[in-house]
């Protein structure tokens, strides 16, 4: 069973520094956006293979094997759905294979990016990208607030459990129904967290100005473009040996 709690703590910013976060967001970017979409381009299954290995040292230098372990735990059952599926259609346990590894690469991709940057620096790279302000920073405050609502949802859990609350068990209406005392809790919670995020915002002008300062200057290392030159290089190399 997916333990949704689980699925949103991959959401949370790094807990130390790693080699792998120490580098320019948008050279993370660009190789976590190489590994995210490289896995389109065929459904070669030894395609597949040669980029979920080539992500290996990128997995080892950014120290995200327990985050990566944890999302893929947690997509087991779509896993397997995927793989059931594939091969009911197609018939070919190749292609089935395919497909899951297709995901798993888009899953590492992700685990690696996710556990080297601070949603602060994500929010630097959207706004480097020409996004405005005020759309990046809201994005920033959802990926903030994922592993927050994952708290809350275990503290209204452990306490509706204690006051009897039984959530395993019964039929269908009746475990849809045990969700309410849940739900109540964490829309009012998220309400409370939104008015408190309004009024801190609003006490430090927010908007006021359309001129910013940047705490934080990036510079541009040659590991920065080594990284880049790699992700690129693998992928070519990858598609070239395909193709012949």
């Amino acid at each position: 069973m997916i333990n949704p709690a689980s699925l949103l703590a991959i959401f949370k910013p790094p807990g130390r520094r790693s080699p792998y976060s120490r580098l320019n967001p948008m050279a993370r970017f660009t190789s976590f956006l190489t590994f995210l979409i490289a896995p389109i381009l065929s459904a070669d299954i030894f395609f597949q293979l040669s980029l979920f290995g080539a992500q290996f040292p990128l997995v080892y230098l950014s120290y995200s094997r327990r985050r990566l372990l944890t999302s893929l735990k947690s997509s087991v059952i779509l896993i397997f759905l995927i793989f059931g599926l594939n091969y009911l259609t197609v018939k070919d346990i190749y292609f089935s294979g395919s497909m899951v590894l297709r995901l798993i690469n888009m899953i590492t991709a992700s685990a690696i990016f996710m556990a080297s940057t601070d949603p602060s620096e994500l929010g630097d790279i959207l706004t480097k990208l020409k996004i405005p302000y005020h759309i990046a920073f809201a994005f920033v405050i959802a990926l903030r607030f994922i592993p927050t609502l994952a708290e809350d949802v275990e503290y209204v859990i452990a306490s509706q459990a204690s006051r009897g609350l039984e959530m395993e068990g019964g039929k269908l209406m009746e475990r849809t129904k045990k969700l309410v005392p849940l739900l109540v809790p964490l829309i009012i919670i998220a309400i409370r967290r939104g008015y408190q995020l309004a009024e801190a915002l609003e006490s430090r002008a927010f908007g006021s100005s359309d001129k910013r300062s940047y705490y934080v200057e990036y510079s541009w290392s040659h590991w920065d473009y080594l990284l880049i030159l790699y992700s690129l290089i693998i992928v070519a190399l990858i598609i070239s040996t395909i193709a012949l």
